[in-house]
């Protein structure tokens, strides 16, 4: 048993040998192939990151532009009360100046 083995081994190494340009080429095919895998997938997963990032992007301008805007109506309140204040000479009522009118 023993013999039979020692000589399919020496078989399997002498057609590894007489072959040896196929199975070089068959293992630059497998880690072709693996490496073709493995950068897909990573293109795929920065891809998502991209999305992410830009949905994110896409957050933050929204936001920025309320932000703006809420600025935009805060400045413009002052702005009227300082005319008001200096221009017209008005002032903010209080309750000793304050009339209540009641709807029957």
């Amino acid at each position: 048993m023993s013999v039979s083995r020692d000589n399919l081994l020496l078989l399997i190494l002498a057609d590894l040998r007489r072959y040896v340009v196929f199975v070089v080429l068959a293992i630059v095919i497998l880690l072709s192939a693996f490496y073709n895998i493995y950068i897909t997938h990573e293109t795929r997963k920065l891809v998502t990151e991209k999305d992410q990032l830009s949905q994110q992007k896409d957050n933050l301008n929204i936001e920025w532009q309320n932000l703006l805007i809420e600025e935009h109506t805060l400045d413009e309140h002052s702005r009227i009360r300082r005319i008001a204040t200096k221009r017209l000479s008005m002032a903010q009522p209080t309750k000793n100046n304050s009339v209540l009118v009641e709807i029957p």
